[in-house]
């Protein structure tokens, strides 16, 4: 018989709440929308503006891999965070004028980092201010919980992604795929 502890299968922490456990994913998936809209943003501006191209590049970056270690759990560095989200949100607010773009996608990137920086402020609070649980929610119904924050943040980005260069380059749905194939892509307009 092991004395040991059991090994969990979970991704999350046994004793986190439902309340934070969904601050804390939705967080972290905000953060990887403005990433990936940030990322694009960058690489627009990294000729024309080098030092704006490279700040949005560096933050888009940081936020990648921030989401990446806050759906792991537990929330890191959540005051560090905080601060980068809000700084950059209101940095690009004030520098996008001036670099003569305001549009949808640096919108959805301030959208996403606002709404990712309110997450991790609710994940904090519930996080310091209430005892763990004494029933343990199921697996299933976080998996739940997890796609349909999923599917709420892809809703916002990729329609700021695709008011980027790099959404305007990107193949169209259908249009690729094994040419004369029938049902596997074709080429637009060859009927497959």
């Amino acid at each position: 018989m092991s004395t040991g502890p059991r090994p969990s299968t979970v991704a999350f922490a046994d004793d986190e709440r439902t309340a934070t456990f969904v601050a804390r994913s939705w967080a972290a998936l905000a953060a990887l929308g403005a990433g990936l809209v940030l990322l694009a943003l960058g690489a627009e501006h990294v000729t024309a503006h080098p030092l704006v191209g490279a700040a949005l590049l560096g933050v888009g970056a940081a936020e990648l891999l921030w989401s990446l270690a806050a759906m792991r759990g537990p929330l890191p560095l959540p005051r560090t965070t905080l601060g980068v989200l809000l700084v950059g949100a209101v940095g690009w607010l004030l520098v996008a004028p001036a670099v003569g773009t305001l549009g949808a996608a640096e919108l959805t990137a301030v959208g996403l980092q606002l709404l990712a920086a309110v997450l991790v402020a609710v994940a904090s609070r519930t996080t310091t201010s209430a005892p763990a649980p004494a029933a343990r929610s199921h697996p299933l119904g976080r998996l739940g919980l997890l796609a349909a924050g999923a599917l709420a943040i892809a809703a916002l980005t990729v329609p700021g992604l695709a008011a980027t260069d790099a959404g305007a380059h990107a193949q169209p749905h259908g249009s690729h795929g094994l040419p004369g194939l029938p049902g596997l892509g074709g080429h637009a307009g060859h009927g497959g």
